[in-house]
């Protein structure tokens, strides 16, 4: 089951059997998934494996109520008694009186470096090496660096939509990651823990820099120095921009949320949210972006949507059934990931609503230039506590691990014991200057940002 027609006609058979077994509507999502795995652990590489996940979903509509049904098999015996089981679930649920119908065709837009053939074609023995080259990169930087957890893979993917309003996509993707979390030992001192990681869909990945970084980080985190509370200007690098933003700024942009009262920037349309300087869009079609995909988990076309524009909000995600609720066009955002992720979508889950590509518009000054004009402040690479941020209020407090302190254009020292205390909602009104370093997170494609007057609390 890896061509592009038996996945399609899979799809296609699921709708035709839904419809004869009574559904007034039907929706079939299939995937295929392959990844070459090589795990690291304490300095070394501890296992391999070659997993295959494959399976499709149904939804099944009658009278607005939904059934669904899931299998990993693509038997078509199996596939027409799924779909039966999706029709018999809907008849046993209760209506969704918002419900209005799955989305109709679109053309799909054409999206670039998102596929390659020389990563299809690599084997274990390929993906280690390139595990042990970061590993290498690492040890070699200082031996007082620990590289104890870490991981090289590879990923393949092709999936293939069908409903009942005519749609019909394929697609298929492949992404190469490379990950290394470090610590350093220099007795007494122990660095807080560092990670890096590389991430395309082609092949241009550089494992060497990442072992070479997360060292870096790790000696440059040794003898962490205690500093004063107060209120500074503050550098946020992408991770921890990351981890900040999923639990705050990109759930209240999410129409979900905004739809159940969950989310400070309803009804904020048209209204200044942030700075002037900050421009955010979600872009699914972003050439070589993590989450970039011709079409959404039901098949509408990915697109670019405006979410902020020079710091007025402008938009909100949407997948069809929020859009509908609001007699809206779905904006290409609906998700099947168990969480947002790199490539991967599960056919064992219904639609939520996701970002795509979350790209945050560049400026013109280097990392270099930024730093060079704090007098006294912080450089963040990453928090931790980010989860127990309120995405309602926005309010925060996370731990800044690790950190920078930066004096007279300077970074000084390593920081130990700062936390970061606020609301993000505040914050983002607060940006004085975005820097030119674009780099992927995951889904998030941003570049340092810097934000005036955090308040830092000390341990």
């Amino acid at each position: 089951m890896k061509t592009m027609e038996n996945l399609l006609e899979i799809v296609k058979l699921a709708v035709k059997e839904a419809e004869k077994a009574g559904a007034k509507e039907a929706e079939a999502y299939a995937s295929w998934n392959k990844s070459v795995n090589v795990e690291i652990s304490q300095g070394q590489i501890a296992k391999s494996s070659i997993t295959v996940d494959q399976g499709i979903g149904i939804r099944a509509i009658i009278d607005k109520r939904i059934g669904f049904a899931y299998t990993n098999s693509f038997n078509e015996k199996i596939v027409k008694e799924t779909a039966l089981k999706a029709v018999e679930s809907a008849k046993a649920n209760k209506p969704d009186e918002d419900w209005k119908e799955l989305p109709s065709p679109k053309p799909l837009p054409t999206v670039g470096e998102v596929f390659d053939n020389r990563i299809v074609e690599m084997n274990v023995e390929d993906v280690v090496k390139i595990a042990l080259r970061m590993l290498d990169a690492a040890t070699s930087y200082d031996k007082r660096v620990i590289p104890f957890m870490g991981s090289s893979s590879t990923i393949h993917v092709k999936e293939a939509i069908a409903n009942s309003q005519g749609i019909e996509g394929f697609d298929e993707g492949t992404a190469i990651v490379s990950h290394l979390a470090t610590i350093a030992r220099d007795p007494p001192h122990v660095s807080p823990w560092c990670a890096e990681f590389d991430a395309n869909r082609i092949l241009k990945i550089d494992p060497e820099w990442v072992g070479k970084e997360a060292a870096r980080l790790a000696i440059e985190s040794l003898k962490g120095e205690k500093v004063e509370k107060g209120e500074y200007p503050v550098i946020f690098m992408q991770d921890a921009l990351f981890s900040l933003w999923m639990y705050t700024l990109i759930p209240a942009v999410r129409s979900d949320y905004i739809q159940r009262d969950r989310s400070a920037l309803k009804g904020k349309i048209d209204q200044q949210v942030a700075s002037e300087l900050l421009t955010i869009l979600d872009d699914g079609t972003y050439k070589g972006g993590l989450k970039t995909s011709k079409f959404d988990g039901e098949g509408v076309p990915r697109q670019k949507t405006p979410i902020i524009e020079k710091g007025i909000l402008k938009g909100y995600l949407y997948n069809n059934y929020t859009a509908k609720k609001e007699n809206k066009e779905s904006t290409g955002n609906a998700d099947r990931s168990e969480s947002y992720g790199v490539v991967r979508s599960s056919y064992a889950l219904t639609p939520t609503v996701a970002p795509s590509n979350f790209f945050v518009k560049p400026g013109t000054i280097s990392s270099d230039e930024m730093i060079s004009e704090i007098k006294e402040g912080f450089l963040v690479k990453d928090v931790q506590g980010a989860h127990s941020s309120n995405p309602e209020s926005g309010e925060l407090s996370v731990v800044a691990t690790p950190c920078w302190k930066i004096e007279n254009g300077e970074i000084a020292y390593a920081a130990k014991g700062v936390m970061i205390a606020g609301n993000m909602y505040n914050m983002i009104k607060n940006v004085t200057a975005v820097a030119n370093n674009i780099r992927k997170y995951d889904y998030l494609i941003t570049p340092w940002i810097r934000i005036d007057n955090v308040k830092i609390v000390t341990k």
